[in-house]
């Protein structure tokens, strides 16, 4: 008896280890691929002559969330909709709780928080938003058309109301050049070429990323929805991780703050609304209303830290401790 218990236990270890290796390479893959997109994509904008607001507001925002969204379509079409799901709600749980929390612990005050307020306030709306439409069958196709739609009426009036903040919206798309060089130390190589690379190691490693998360899954015993919610948002929120302490250094707490919130806004519709655009997305009630809650406390938080005189490294520690109880209470319901 334990020399069965032993051998079964060394044959799962056994079967981990493909599956693990896959699954770092192929977030690897996804996270430098979507770094590769979004760089070549911003540099054939301005080379285009598109005006920098359009560039600060969308291009590089949502390049900031394309492994978020290519998991979240991938996984739907694989008929995997969990691992999507699972990602999608876990990012912005990362970006504001995390390393939002972090930047207010170590940063000096935001002196713009107007891009900053705004991109909050529409966050807590999204979230409302999904509540709703949660009341119906989980996320379905109708609501997934919904969810994105609403995305783009972000753009669109962030796109308005940025003439006026020009010269921010600028920053945000000159930090994101900045970060070319943690992938690659050229600096004059060909867009076209990183283009067609990164849209491919992009989607190949989303590829693969789902199904080795759909062994794993199996062979640790956690549902889907899981892993993806812990381990995958760590790990495709590194580009805003990457940008949160470039602002701390450079002393930009602004930029990274907005792109944080803004981020979260594309998770919330065009990430979710893709995955169930492709097969529907079904959370199950405890875990959905949870995990709203949870990013609706971030949100607030969010707001005392504009709205009133709170201790920034309180609501820092706060937002910490926050995400730290939400993963391991919704650990345990998934």
């Amino acid at each position: 008896m334990a020399s069965f218990s032993i051998s079964r236990s060394i044959n799962v270890k056994y079967k981990e280890m493909p599956e693990l290796f896959v699954f770092i390479i192929s977030l690897i893959a996804v996270i430098v691929g979507a770094d590769w997109l979004g760089n070549s994509a911003s540099h054939f904008a301005k080379k285009f002559a598109l005006p920098k607001v359009l560039i600060g507001a969308t291009i590089v925002s949502f390049a900031t969330t394309l492994p978020e969204i290519t998991i979240a379509g991938i996984s739907g079409l694989e008929g995997a909709s969990e691992v999507g799901l699972g990602t999608v709600f876990g990012s912005p749980l990362v970006n504001i709780g995390l390393m939002f929390g972090i930047l207010l612990i170590f940063s000096p005050p935001l002196t713009d928080k107007s891009y900053f307020s705004r991109t909050i306030k529409f966050f807590l709306v999204a979230l409302g938003l999904i509540l709703i439409l949660s009341f119906t069958d989980g996320i379905t196709r109708i609501s997934g058309c919904i969810l994105i739609i609403f995305g783009f009426i972000y753009l669109f009036i962030q796109l308005i109301a940025g003439k006026s903040e020009e010269s921010f919206l600028e920053q945000i798309e000159n930090r994101f050049e900045k970060l070319t060089s943690f992938f690659s130390q050229q600096k004059n190589y060909y867009d076209i070429i990183y283009f067609i690379l990164g849209s491919i190691l992009l989607v190949t490693g989303a590829h693969f990323l789902v199904n080795s998360t759909i062994y794993l899954a199996e062979i640790i015993g956690a549902s889907q929805v899981v892993v993806g919610f812990i381990i995958i948002a760590f790990g495709t929120s590194i580009p805003e991780i990457l940008t949160t302490f470039n602002s701390i250094i450079r002393n930009r707490p602004s930029i990274s703050a907005g792109n944080l919130f803004g981020a979260s806004i594309f998770d919330i519709t065009f990430a979710l609304g893709l995955s169930g655009i492709f097969t529907g997305s079904k959370l199950d009630q405890t875990g959905l209303y949870f995990t709203i809650g949870s990013l609706a406390i971030l949100g607030v938080i969010g707001l005392l830290y504009i709205y009133t005189q709170f201790s920034p490294k309180i609501l820092g520690l706060t937002l910490i401790a926050t995400y730290l109880i939400s993963i391991i209470i919704f650990g345990n319901i998934g």
